[in-house]
Formats: C-alpha cells, sequence, structure tokens
C-alpha cells in the first residue's frame, strides 16, 4: 500500500483572492494543472494537481465568512509544502506579498533539523503555510 495524502481542500473567504494567490503558488511548486470543478448544487471549486496529489480552494459557506483563521484552533494548523532547492524558496518569498500573500517568517535554516531550510507565509485568508527544503 501506498502512504500518502491524496487531496487538501481549503475554504477560503475570498475566493477571487485565493484563487489569484493558489493560481500563482501551486504551478510554481511542483502542481502544474488546474482543474475547475462547478457541479449542480456546488460551489465553483478549483483543483491544483501535481504527481503527489492535489490541492483544492472553495468559497467557505455565507455564515462562516466573518470566521478566521487561526493555527491553534482544533483542525489544521498549516500546509507545509516541499520546495527543491533553497533558491527557489528565497525567489518566492520575494514575490508572496505583491501576490495577495504575507510572509511571516523569513527564508533561513531552522534549527528542526540539519540543512532545514524554510519561509512562513500566509495565503489571503491568513492559512499558515510553509516552504521547505531539506537535503536528503
Amino acid at each position: 500500500m501506498r502512504a500518502g495524502v491524496d487531496h487538501i481542500i481549503v475554504n477560503v473567504n475570498d475566493y477571487a483572492a485565493a484563487k489569484k494567490f493558489y493560481s500563482w503558488l501551486m504551478p510554481q511548486i511542483g502542481y502544474p494543472q488546474a482543474m475547475s470543478y462547478d457541479q449542480p448544487d456546488t460551489d465553483v471549486t478549483i483543483g491544483y494537481f501535481g504527481d503527489h496529489g492535489s490541492l483544492w480552494i472553495r468559497p467557505s459557506d455565507p455564515e462562516f465568512r466573518a470566521d478566521k483563521f487561526h493555527r491553534h484552533r482544533v483542525g489544521l494548523c498549516e500546509i507545509a509544502f516541499a520546495a527543491d532547492s533553497r533558491e527557489l524558496i528565497d525567489d518566492l518569498a520575494k514575490q508572496i506579498p505583491a501576490n495577495g500573500g504575507k510572509v511571516t517568517d523569513p527564508p533561513k535554516e531552522y534549527d528542526y533539523l540539519p540543512g532545514y531550510y524554510a519561509v512562513f507565509f500566509t495565503d489571503p485568508d491568513g492559512l499558515k503555510l510553509e516552504l521547505v527544503h531539506v537535503p536528503r
């Protein structure tokens, strides 16, 4: 049996801002294919596919749009994506603010593991994301 996560679905408050952000980010980190899924009785969703599953975004239900993400609540804390190189992390970190995200912790080597190089940032709704490169 193969282990792994097949897909993640993220509910967003500002679908247009999230679509712009993820449409910029995902192809650069190995999820080059996008697909809209608009079926009767569903909200429009868009998925970004790579060799290791997919990430989907969809509008949150209207009654929850005032809610804000906090990584210490029950549920998701963060999503960390593997990066091919430190250079990719440095390059994307410079572009995050212009594409609707916010860098919270700059690119550098963190002491989690030897060689652990990462940038921490948020999407337009404040969801904590990370790009990390660890030499193997």
